[in-house]
């Protein structure tokens, strides 16, 4: 049986690690890394998005952008 436990990034990850292993019962504990995956809706509603957007859009403005062919489009999605 496995119980999956999220962590924040200030989480004390050595605190808890030592305390769940003090638990009758636990054998193993594994801390894992993996990227949590997010929706669009999450992704179009953080402030990152928002400022990356905002980035893109000011970069356009100012001429700071390269055009692609359309075979290198078509190579990086795989059309």
């Amino acid at each position: 049986m496995e119980i999956k436990i999220s962590l924040d990034e200030y989480a004390d990850v050595p605190f808890i690690k030592k305390l769940l292993s003090q638990i009758k019962g636990i054998t193993n504990i594994e801390v894992s890394e993996e990227d949590k995956t997010y929706s669009w809706e999450e992704i179009e509603s953080s402030d990152e998005f928002e400022k990356l957007i905002d980035k893109s859009r000011s970069q356009i403005k100012n001429g700071e952008y390269q055009e692609c062919s359309e075979e290198f489009i078509n190579s990086v999605f795989k059309r």
